[in-house]
């Protein structure tokens, strides 16, 4: 390695006392931009991302909070339907325009469900629409995707009237 930084030494060596200053300043004002250009600024703008990412996740969290919260704390409805509730579920995520990975039939009266991708918003409103029709959820999962939408899966069971 000495051997490698010789001649740059010889070279150095050979400056006039000014030529050092300059070639020094020179050294440390190119330090100074690559380690301005090269970390500090594209380690502020992945942070800046990272922020602008974690305020988005937070805002659509509280959102489905919200929803969620509103689903539990509204009445029970009366139920509208009589026959079995997988076929109400097929018929209202048919609605929602959501593909039913899984509607298992727990009795006439209750279902297991799993839609493998759908927007946020359709998700909730599917379990919102079966409120309406006196079906409620007993157990909800839904699980993010990277690419914004959700997995749900669901125990539905119909309220007694």
């Amino acid at each position: 390695m000495t051997a490698m930084l010789q001649p740059l030494r010889d070279w150095f060596a050979g400056l006039s006392g000014r030529e050092r200053w300059l070639v020094g300043i020179a050294g440390v004002l190119a330090l100074l931009v690559i380690a301005i250009y090269g970390i500090v600024l594209p380690l502020g703008a992945a942070h800046d991302d990272a922020h602008a990412r974690h305020r988005e996740a937070v805002f659509a969290s509280s959102r489905v909070l919200a929803r969620l919260d509103a689903l539990n704390r509204a009445p029970d409805a009366a139920p509208t339907g009589s026959g079995p509730v997988s076929q109400a579920v097929a018929a209202a995520a048919d609605v929602q325009g959501l593909v039913l990975q899984a509607n298992t039939a727990r009795g006439n009266d209750g279902a297991q469900i799993s839609v493998a991708t759908a927007a946020p918003g359709a998700a909730l409103a599917l379990l919102d629409a079966l409120s309406a029709e006196g079906i409620v959820a007993e157990q909800v999962t839904i699980t993010p995707a990277a690419d914004g939408s959700v997995a749900l899966n669901a125990s539905l069971r119909r309220i007694a009237p």
